[in-house]
């Protein structure tokens, strides 16, 4: 009888991993299908919480995701009554992180976007990051946290966490960014994505 329950186990065991490796397989198909449909315009509301920090610049800081340094953070100038995001070779820090949590301006920078798939697998695709992050912010309801891992005088390294805690998931997604293009706002940037990572181990 214990073998017997024993086997049981380990079928209901093999079925339950092969079920979730198939929902994984289905998710990650599922996302760059319905990124290629995507035709949302990233529009983010300007933030509510500015609060001044320098010579007419602005942060809006709305926390961080479990580690301080990663963060729902984005930069503003005040210009003639209007919040204009921060975009400047000046402050790449602040404008690398103010891109990717969504306020991207009149930009027109594209992500050379590889997503990492179950079982070792690619998917390679060119795509606007206006578009990327419209779909993923807008479309699907994730939440942006940004950190930068190094920055020196020629490139970026920065990770994207986007985080739905309704869904239970986040996006992880880790950039390569050549820093000259930040004043022409045009350019393409190195992404690696690892998509549908369920977080509700993380959650808090």
């Amino acid at each position: 009888m214990r073998k017997t329950i024993v086997t049981i186990l380990a079928i209901f065991t093999a079925f339950a991993a092969m079920a979730q490796e198939a929902d994984k397989v289905a998710l990650e198909r599922f996302f760059m299908d319905r990124l290629a449909l995507c035709t949302t315009e990233l529009a983010r509301p300007i933030p509510e919480n500015m609060q001044r920090i320098g010579k007419n610049l602005y942060v809006s800081d709305n926390g961080s995701y479990e580690v301080e340094s990663v963060r729902e953070v984005s930069f503003f100038r005040r210009i003639k009554g209007e919040w204009i995001p921060v975009r400047e070779r000046e402050f790449p820090r602040e404008s690398i992180i103010t891109l990717l949590s969504g306020y991207t301006g009149d930009s027109r920078y594209t992500v050379y976007f590889r997503q990492h798939r179950y079982g070792y697998a690619m998917e390679e695709v060119e795509v606007p990051l206006n578009k990327l992050l419209a779909f993923c912010i807008i479309d699907c309801g994730f939440v942006p946290y940004v950190g930068i891992e190094s920055i020196d005088d020629k490139q970026a390294l920065a990770t994207l966490f986007l985080v739905n805690r309704e869904l239970g998931y986040s996006h992880t997604m880790l950039f390569t960014i050549n820093l000259d293009m930040i004043d022409s706002g045009e350019g393409m940037f190195d992404a690696e994505a690892y998509t549908f990572t369920p977080i509700y181990n993380l959650a808090k």
